[in-house]
């Protein structure tokens, strides 16, 4: 079937900035017709759905574009993202257990936000066992649409900005099976992104203040259909305010690297990928290649648009907003849409579904059974069909107790692994001793690793004492009969200057209840196949 290309808008800004794409889309193809880059004025305050809505369709008006649907996306900082181990589910089931498990991830009440997912990880059988939960709160998704109300749209589509990335970044190196770390540089706020593939690996936001300079003169050539955009100018060396944005985002990627290791210590980043407009980004990715020892290349998509390549350093903002209209021309780029989320399916339809099939299978035997004329074999096949009827009814009892008997074990099994609350509990207890001072900079739990652990990072503490004795603690505690820990701290970091803390340690606690759990989970996983094996 013959698909037609149709023109889209997709908008994407910041605190500071707007940029807006028109292109025709269809049939997995993208034509860029227009693409537009303004500066706000002070005047408008991007947190203002009216006086962005106003500034929006000025400049609509002044490029003569008059349309009536557009496509946006959310920033990552104003998105919760988490990644969700789940049973074995079919995909008809898996809006049901996220929006369930979301209840308990969400720092916000589920019925106040839009959830929506991605299935990352399937088992042998092809059932999900892991999802990347994206929800925005439905005050956000209000000031959008009131943002788009006042500038005359009507949003087709809201979807998440590092989503967009990722398509953006797919159609400018092509497939790959690499880690690419992908850093979008923004005024206030930098989205820095592992991406594999079509999948989002890690999402981080850092805000960090970058000194954007004037912009150049335009290109003079707004009437067109070129790209019309106002350059912005590379910001020097001796730049003190841009020295200070580059050398905070190092630090800020360095840590994005760190956290995203913890949830997977065997991954390996192959390149660098920098975008933005502020003008810092070649001094940033220079610096990036030489203290990572990645390759890092600066965000250039002239080559998939087919435009002169002297467009690149006018586009290099665009990723996002270009990986929305890219993701408008074959359906299923765009995973994630917060406007018209995935949801469960309702008990009553898959009632009227089941009763349909019921209906259709109740025909056909009808049909089958009008051509039999004799007597005899009449007899001897409502006969068979009774003792097969009687049978298929004991087996379909024995088959759906085995089947909901599977279910709770895999729920059971699953809730075994919630150990967060527990886990966190006890190491809060045992950390308590009148008189010391310990403080714990950050917590991270990879319950998913071979080998599950409880990672407490940068412990700072007024005695290099008081982590060996947490640690001991820690091997002695015993919890129901059992000792759950195994501990072991890092190297000692001395700080003999510090008033409150004369150092830092990192800490790693072994959950040995969850491996044992973990190790005997195949032949839990055995025993539900046999329950389902019809004996002969």
């Amino acid at each position: 079937m013959l698909k037609l290309a149709r023109k889209v808008l997709c908008l994407d800004w910041d605190k500071r900035s707007l940029r807006l794409v028109v292109a025709r889309v269809g049939g997995g193809r993208m034509k860029l017709e227009d693409a537009h880059a303004h500066r706000l004025p002070h005047t408008v305050d991007a947190d203002d759905p009216a006086a962005l809505g106003e500034f929006i369709r000025q400049q609509l008006r002044r490029h003569h574009l008059r349309p009536r649907h557009v496509v946006i996306d959310v920033p990552r900082e104003r998105a919760v993202i988490n990644r969700l181990t789940l049973p074995p589910t079919p995909d008809a089931e898996v809006a049901a257990a996220v929006r369930f498990q979301a209840m308990k991830e969400l720092p916000f009440p589920v019925d106040a936000a839009a959830v929506d997912y991605v299935i990352v990880g399937r088992e042998a059988r092809g059932l999900a066992v892991e999802v990347l939960l994206a929800a925005v709160t439905l005050e956000t998704l209000e000031r959008i649409k009131a943002t788009c109300a006042a500038a005359g749209l009507m949003p087709e589509r809201i979807g998440l900005r590092p989503y967009a990335n990722v398509v953006s970044v797919e159609q400018v190196l092509g497939a790959t099976d690499e880690h690419v770390l992908f850093v979008d540089v923004g005024p206030g706020a930098t989205e820095i992104d592992v991406i594999r593939g079509r999948q989002l690996a890690f999402a981080r936001s850092a805000n960090v203040n970058v000194p954007v300079p004037k912009p150049l003169e335009t290109d003079g050539r707004e009437g067109s259909r070129i790209i019309s955009i106002s350059e912005i100018a590379e910001l020097m060396a001796g730049d003190a305010g841009a020295e200070a944005a580059v050398d905070e985002l190092l630090v800020e990627v360095t840590r994005t690297l760190q956290a995203f290791r913890a949830t997977d210590a065997e991954a390996v980043v192959g390149r660098v990928v920098v975008a933005g407009g502020t003008g810092i980004e070649t001094a940033l990715a220079e610096r990036l290649e030489q203290r990572l020892g990645y390759p890092a290349v600066i965000y250039d998509p002239t080559g998939p648009l087919g435009v002169a390549p002297s467009d690149g350093p006018k586009l290099r903002s665009f990723s996002a907003v270009l990986g929305l209209a890219w993701g408008l021309s074959r359906e299923g780029l765009l995973a994630l849409d917060f406007l018209n989320p995935k949801r469960p399916v309702s008990g009553r339809a898959v009632l009227q579904r089941r009763l349909r099939l019921a209906g259709l299978a109740a025909a056909a035997v009808a049909v089958l059974g009008a051509g039999l004329w004799f007597r005899e074999y009449d007899a001897l096949r409502r006969q068979h069909q009774q003792m097969l009827t009687a049978n298929n009814k004991l087996w379909d009892g024995v088959l759906a107790k085995a089947k909901i008997r599977n279910r709770v074990d895999e729920v059971q099994e699953w809730t075994a692994q919630a150990l967060w609350p527990d886990e966190l509990l006890h190491l809060t207890q045992l950390a308590v001793e009148p008189g010391q001072k310990m403080v714990v900079q950050e917590i991270q739990l990879d319950a998913v690793a071979k080998t599950p652990l409880v990672q407490l990072r940068n412990v700072s503490v007024a005695d290099w004492r008081i982590p060996t004795q947490y640690v001991e603690r820690l091997k002695d505690f015993e919890w129901n009969g059992t000792r759950p820990y195994d501990a072991k701290q890092g190297t000692w970091n001395g700080n003999p200057d510090g008033q409150r803390f004369k150092g830092t340690v990192d800490i790693q606690v072994t959950l040995r209840r969850l491996k044992e759990f973990r190790d005997a989970q195949a032949q839990r996983e055995k025993e539900r196949r046999e329950r389902l094996q019809e004996p002969r």
